[in-house]
């Protein structure tokens, strides 16, 4: 158990720098060991075994004429090396297909979405087939690390299936196998969007008091996901958080009424795929943005309806809001949110929530995967 406990903390330590040096690059030993709580020893060690994993870069710090007789180690700035290892992943959550293939530093190498005809079936093993060749000349003689699979509702690891309404078509694929046969021979990680896309925010979690975090996605379709204590919530049939699917008091799914369509509709733009619903969306924004402002905020009291649910089942520390339609009105989208919640709560001495928006610069499901990903790396090579 001793060793089992050592073991557990140092893969904690090091996924603790990894982030750091994610969020901001250059680092030092000391500014790592400041931020991290670790002794300049603890962190040294983890650097060099990094550094032998060949994902680091370091470079020495010039001394300033006032330190300049300094004695001991050089100073050296630290940041991640993206040169020699990719992450990919693979999302089918959609009726297209896309992949995004990073650097260890998450910086993006080539990402692409697949705009096919035909039967779904023989579009996808066509795409996963391809993409075998697709990827060789992006890497650059980069070694694959790690493959995540994003599908668009829970998987099932004993049977290697994912369940869905959206694409039924996927649900008779075993989909490690799919992907090996295919693909090759990579270690794989499978999961639905909105739990890969809670991963995103591990470190809230472990910064912050946080002993459950929601996280609510609004687009092609209305899902969430639940972090309690750092481990996922699953459920049964691994479809705990799933807001979308409850109802409203006249039957219908809150996802039928929320989901990026609906709120289209609700808007006058004609039918399209969700590529072109976007554009559409983004220019009403642009030519009319009272009338959009107001479609948000009938929009944001029925996800305060739905969240008011939520609150009730699973009392959350905190809700992360990840809507595709808000744009650059995210802030004001979660603060209609809130306002709305607030006026159900109000008289019931419950404690508020903090509710965010998700950052926009980055996929929180593509964000989300690669911490996924890295943690399994972690193991491997500490194992």
């Amino acid at each position: 158990m001793k060793s089992f406990d050592q073991s557990s903390i140092r893969k904690q330590n090091v996924r603790s720098i990894l982030d750091l040096l994610t969020l901001q690059s250059p680092r030092t030993r000391q500014s790592l060991a400041e931020a991290t709580g670790l002794s300049l020893m603890t962190v040294t060690n983890l650097i060099d075994q990094l550094k032998e994993q060949q994902v680091l870069e370091l470079v020495p710090v010039a001394r300033s004429s006032v330190s300049r007789h300094a004695t001991g180690r050089k100073a050296e700035n630290i940041s991640l090396c993206g040169a020699r290892h990719a992450w990919l992943i693979v999302d089918l959550s959609g009726i297209h297909f896309r992949y995004t293939l990073l650097g260890f530093d998450l910086s993006v190498i080539q990402e692409k979405s697949f705009h096919t005809e035909g039967a779904y079936l023989a579009r996808l093993e066509s795409f996963l087939c391809g993409l075998r060749e697709e990827i060789v000349r992006p890497l650059q003689g980069r070694m694959l690390l790690g493959v995540a699979v994003v599908t668009p509702g829970p998987y099932e690891i004993s049977s290697d299936t994912v369940y869905n309404q959206r694409l039924p078509e996927l649900n008779s694929i075993r989909i490690k196998a799919m992907m090996q046969r295919c693909l090759g021979d990579y270690d794989y990680y499978v999961d639905e969007d909105v739990k890969f896309a809670v991963r995103a925010f591990s470190p809230l979690i472990e910064k912050e008091p946080c002993e459950l975090l929601y996280y609510l996605f609004i687009g092609e379709g209305v899902g969430g996901a639940a972090v309690h204590s750092g481990d996922m919530l699953r459920g049964l049939n691994a479809t705990a958080g799933d807001a979308g699917q409850l109802t409203t008091p006249c039957g219908a799914t809150y996802e039928s009424l929320l989901s990026l369509s609906a709120f289209a509709a609700s808007l006058g733009c004609p039918p399209g795929d969700i590529r072109q619903q976007t554009e559409s969306l983004q220019r009403i924004a642009m030519e009319d943005p009272q009338a959009y402002l107001n479609a948000l905020k009938k929009a944001a009291g029925t996800v305060g309806d739905m969240l008011y649910s939520v609150l009730w089942v699973l009392d959350p520390s905190h809700i992360i809001i990840d809507c595709r339609y808000a744009f650059s009105l995210g802030e004001d989208f979660v603060r209609m949110i809130s306002d709305s919640l607030c006026g159900r709560l109000s008289g019931s001495g419950r404690r508020f929530p903090a509710i965010s928006p998700a950052p926009q610069d980055m996929s929180s499901v593509i964000r989300g995967a690669v911490q996924v990903l890295q943690r399994e790396w972690i193991a491997r090579i500490l194992t």
